[in-house]
């Protein structure tokens, strides 16, 4: 059991973390216990990997599991943790992918070993960052095997609560920002060209940003020393920038006051649920 790694929730991110796990071989398919809200999911997964445990309950996986990840919806933490709570122990230890839930909240449930981690899209090409935010009792024997499962399809930040809604709008969002950015840009694009079609600009458009990515980290380039070695006073590129520098301040501005806001919503929304169930009992 010692070895048993159990896992909460198949959705997106839960999904694709065991997928790029047992891809690369880092966990044995038999030591692997799983559940989902719809098992059918579960069991298609484990179409895919045959000696993983499909489990038909969360209980279930927590009766076999010391280290379990919960991959839910923030609204359903505490539901998950209030049906495994009956089986944990000063052994167990919870890592549990959410942003939203604050620890405080989560100790009116459980108050043993936790760490909360944001994983992002990014690792489905082994790249961007996983947040981690470990509670005081969380052991350095646990500390390192999370850190180093994960480091396997991102690198790892260890961060301290209050920094986590800044910093998942660093990391977790932007493979969406940045997307939602060139789309947009393309678009543009795509008004003023004669020959190239939309697809052949999205492409380069997409190379183009890999190019500028490994630029930035493998040179170790800051934004503005980019910019100016590529943007001359004068030049076309300059005369883009200043639009730029005009308009997408007040952009950025707006938007992380809205989903700084949003976070702090969830986190309320989620405090009202567990303080409901703790009242009513």
């Amino acid at each position: 059991m010692s070895n048993n790694l159990g896992l909460i929730g198949l959705g997106n991110m839960g999904s694709m973390i065991l997928d790029q796990l047992l891809q690369i071989g880092i966990l044995k398919e038999d030591e692997l216990y799983i559940s989902n809200r719809s098992r059918n999911k579960a069991e298609i997964f484990a179409g895919k990997y045959p000696s993983v445990n499909v489990c038909g309950s969360n209980q279930d996986v927590a009766q076999n599991c010391k280290r379990i990840i919960i991959c839910v919806e923030p609204v359903s933490v505490p539901s998950v943790l209030s049906e495994i709570k009956p089986y944990l122990d000063e052994g167990s230890y919870l890592m549990i992918s959410t942003a939203t839930v604050a620890y405080e909240d989560i100790y009116k449930i459980y108050t043993g070993k936790i760490t909360k981690f944001m994983p992002t899209l990014n690792s489905l090409s082994r790249g961007g960052i996983t947040l981690l935010c470990h509670n005081d009792l969380v052991t350095d024997n646990d500390k390192k095997f999370f850190e180093e499962l994960m480091s396997n399809i991102s690198e790892i930040n260890v961060i301290a609560e209050e920094d986590v809604n800044l910093c998942h709008n660093l990391t977790g969002s932007l493979p969406a920002i940045v997307s939602e950015i060139m789309f947009e840009f393309v678009h543009a694009a795509s008004k003023h060209s004669i020959n190239m079609t939309t697809e052949q600009i999205e492409h380069m458009t997409k190379v183009s940003l890999l190019g500028t990515s490994r630029l930035l980290v493998e040179k170790n380039m800051k934004f503005e020393d980019t910019i100016n070695k590529v943007s001359t006073k004068g030049g076309i590129t300059y005369e883009g920038i200043k639009i730029y520098q005009k308009n997408l301040p007040a952009i950025f501005d707006e938007a992380f006051d809205t989903t700084i806001k949003k976070y702090d919503d969830i986190t309320y929304k989620v405090r009202s649920i567990i303080n409901e169930a703790v009242n009513n009992k």
